[in-house]
């Protein structure tokens, strides 16, 4: 039978969290930076090695776990967007899905580092919702937790069923 609970979906106001988007970022990317160092770390011990730099390269391909579990498994929220309170979800204001959490966080393989915060920064300002290209390309938008809580909780934008 389908689901008869009423959706929110996220108006361009409910999106204009760019400044705690910004400090959940900084957070994020400090564990980010702690994950690959571990893991390199770790790699490095358990094999041996006097050169860690394999490794290093290696745990950069986790980087996309990071966001990717977290927003799919924790309401669509990472440490540093949890801290801001915000979240990810669907552009319906469902949950976001474990698929779109990990595709929205592709980029951290592919662009590591500063260049992609700001070609997000950049998309953000191109898009009505405030998207980052990976965003649109999953259908996530990124807004004030306290107003969308998934599937039980509509939020203060325009109510569709």
């Amino acid at each position: 039978m389908p689901s008869t609970r009423t959706h929110t979906r996220p108006s361009r106001g409910d999106t204009d969290v760019v400044g705690a988007r910004i400090g959940a970022q900084v957070v994020d990317i400090v564990l980010m930076t702690v994950q690959v160092f571990a893991i390199t770390f770790v790699l490095s011990a358990l094999t041996g090695s006097s050169d860690p730099r394999p490794f290093f390269f290696l745990s950069l391909l986790t980087l996309p776990l990071y966001g990717g579990l977290l927003e799919g498994y924790w309401d669509g929220q990472t440490v540093g967007k949890r801290l801001f309170g915000i979240r990810v979800v669907d552009e319906s204001g469902r949950d976001c899905s474990v698929a779109q959490a990990f595709g929205r966080n592709a980029p951290a393989v592919v662009m590591p580092g500063w260049l992609a915060y700001l070609v997000a920064l950049a998309s953000m300002a191109a898009s009505d919702r405030r998207q980052r290209l990976f965003d649109r390309f999953v259908g996530t938008v990124v807004v004030r937790a306290t107003d969308f809580r998934g599937d039980s909780s509509p939020g203060t934008a325009h109510e569709y069923r």
